[in-house]
C-alpha cells in the first residue's frame, strides 16, 4: 500500500481485475451503494455494465480509504446527471482527493491524487477490431490521417494510445470544469503524437491494457497497484 501523504504531488493508480470476484461479494457491494448510486445502478440493463459500475464505485472507496486513512464504509459517492461522481466525507468538511475512474472489459481503474486534477482512461487491447473504420468515425480527420500512416506493427498501440488519450483528456477537462471539446492531439502525418495540448500526459505500462492519465500539473510519480480481488472486508 502507498503511504498516506496529503501533501504529495504524486498520484496512485488502482487497477482491479474483476473476473475473480464472487457473486456474493457483488451482492454485498450493491447493498452499500448510496441512494443516487443505486438509482443509476438500477438503470443499467447490461450485466457487464452493471458490474463495471459497481466495482468502480467500490474501488473508489477503497482508494480513498487508503489515501486518507478513513474507513471505506464511512465514505459515500454522490451521482449527478452529466457530471463526474463526487466523493463525500462523513464530516462534510474534509477536502476530498481528486480522482478519475475508467473501465474496460473485466478491468476497472481509479487514479487518485491529493494535489492534482486527473483524467483516466483504460482499454483492453483488441488487435482484431477494425481499427481503421473506428478511427475514421471516432477520431478527428487529422488524427485519422496520422493513424493510418503508422507502420503496421505499431498501429494497434498507436490506436489505443490515441483513443485513451482523447478520453483521458476529456475527463480531465470535465473535472476542471473547462470546455470539453478535445482538439486534435496530433499535427499531421509526420508529426508526433500529443502536440501542444497544454496538459501533462502519462502512459503506464500494464500487460494487455493501454492506460493513459492526464493531469493539470506535473507528477513526479504515478504509483501502480494491481488488485486481483476485492472483498467487502476491504
Amino acid at each position: 500500500m502507498p503511504e498516506n501523504d496529503a501533501l504529495s504531488p504524486s498520484a496512485t493508480l488502482w487497477l482491479l481485475d474483476g473476473s475473480q470476484l464472487r457473486d456474493e461479494d457483488l451482492t454485498s457491494f450493491a447493498a452499500r451503494l448510496g441512494a443516487s448510486e443505486a438509482r443509476r445502478f438500477a438503470n443499467f440493463t447490461r450485466p457487464t455494465r452493471r458490474r463495471q459500475f459497481l466495482l468502480g464505485r467500490m474501488l473508489l472507496r477503497f482508494a480513498a480509504a487508503d489515501l486518507t486513512g478513513l474507513s471505506a464504509s464511512k465514505l459515500s459517492v454522490l451521482e449527478s446527471s452529466h457530471k463526474p461522481p463526487q466523493l463525500i466525507f462523513p464530516d462534510g468538511q474534509r477536502l476530498a482527493p481528486n480522482f478519475s475512474l475508467s473501465h474496460s472489459g473485466e478491468w476497472v481503474a481509479c487514479v487518485m491524487s491529493s494535489a492534482a486534477t486527473l483524467g483516466l482512461d483504460i482499454e483492453v487491447n483488441q488487435p482484431n477490431r477494425d481499427l481503421d473504420a473506428i478511427s475514421e468515425i471516432a477520431f478527428h480527420p487529422r488524427e485519422h490521417i496520422w493513424f493510418v500512416a503508422q507502420p503496421p506493427a505499431e498501429r494497434v498501440s498507436a490506436f489505443y494510445s490515441l483513443w485513451c488519450a482523447r478520453e483521458a483528456l476529456f475527463k480531465l477537462l470535465c473535472n476542471l470544469g473547462c470546455e470539453t471539446e478535445v482538439s486534435p492531439l496530433v499535427g499531421d502525418e509526420n508529426a508526433g503524437l500529443f502536440q501542444n495540448n497544454g496538459r501533462h500526459r502519462y502512459q503506464l505500462q500494464v500487460p494487455d491494457l493501454t492506460v493513459v492519465v492526464f493531469s493539470d500539473r506535473q507528477l513526479p510519480a504515478i504509483h501502480q497497484r494491481i488488485l486481483t480481488g476485492l472483498s467487502p472486508a476491504d
